[in-house]
């Protein structure tokens, strides 16, 4: 098995069930994040728990899209991976202030999201060579709060002294929802099961950022690393506390409706610069 996470938290060390992927034996596991240094302890301590898996560090600033297609390219250039069997979208940010990334794009916006969905979509190829691919999009149930709308993802007619980031962070989480289910859609009969999770926060530096958490950072991730390893989890659930939630509430109505998340798709491709299309000829 190959697995690439974006974003590991740097208390990864710390916590059992954040090293999970590693006890699951896969033969790769792909790190993607902005320094190497600061994640060797966590590549020491997965070598501690199984030191068969090779652990390749693939540098990432989700910031720039630029860095992420170079990212993705770096994937597909090598020659030990040939298979992707899971991708956890893990990397987020939540900010204080208005903070525009080098393309213009609000950030939260931009890495909570758009760097998630082209990265996913150019490793597309070889998530389809696994025989059962599978998709984890961290989420928040902050998404709750402020439903996207898609008509201004730059935010460049936004007053920064008025910005409110808890909203543009509920929009950030609510794109990359509506993001899986467009997802799904279209990749039902190829991709057998696709999760996503709905959580809070996790990590200590949005922790720091963020007073109202409810998740410690074990707990948190708990959800999002264990499920993909779980075969009989269905395709396309929404989780919450390492189950499918029984409140229907807690996943918003329209976080799961089928037309604003082809707006979602339509607005995240046009903001990437680039159509995607998974028809088997060109896979």
């Amino acid at each position: 098995m190959k697995f690439d996470i974006t974003g590991p938290p740097p208390p990864w060390h710390r916590f059992s069930n954040r090293l999970r992927p590693a006890t699951a034996s896969p033969r790769i596991l792909i790190l993607l994040d902005r320094s190497k240094t600061k994640y060797q302890s966590v590549i020491d301590k997965i070598h501690d728990i199984n030191a068969s898996v090779s652990v390749k560090f693939v540098e990432t600033d989700f910031e720039f899209m630029a860095n992420v297609r170079k990212a993705a390219d770096t994937i597909l250039a090598d020659r030990d991976v040939t298979t992707i069997d899971a991708l956890f979208n893990n990397a987020g940010v939540i900010t204080n202030d208005l903070v525009r990334t080098p393309d213009g794009f609000e950030s939260q916006f931009a890495i909570n999201h758009l760097s998630h969905f082209l990265l996913t979509n150019m490793l597309m190829p070889r998530l389809f060579t696994s025989s059962c691919p599978k998709i984890v999009n961290i989420s928040s149930l902050g998404h709750q709060h402020c439903q996207p709308t898609f008509q201004e993802p730059h935010f460049n007619n936004i007053d920064p002294q008025k910005y409110n980031p808890t909203e543009a962070y509920a929009k950030s989480k609510g794109a990359q929802v509506l993001f899986s289910v467009a997802l799904n859609r279209r990749t039902n009969l190829k991709l057998e099961t696709l999760m996503v999770m709905t959580q809070e926060i996790v990590g200590r530096s949005l922790e720091e950022a963020n007073e109202t958490l409810t998740k410690t950072s074990e707990g948190g991730c708990a959800t999002g690393l264990t499920t993909p390893l779980e075969l009989d989890v269905p395709n396309g659930v929404f989780m919450n506390d390492c189950e499918v939630p029984k409140d229907p509430e807690l996943v918003t109505a329209w976080a799961q409706d089928a037309g604003k998340a082809e707006v979602c798709w339509r607005v995240s491709e046009g903001a990437v610069g680039q159509s995607f299309s998974f028809e088997v000829g060109l896979l």
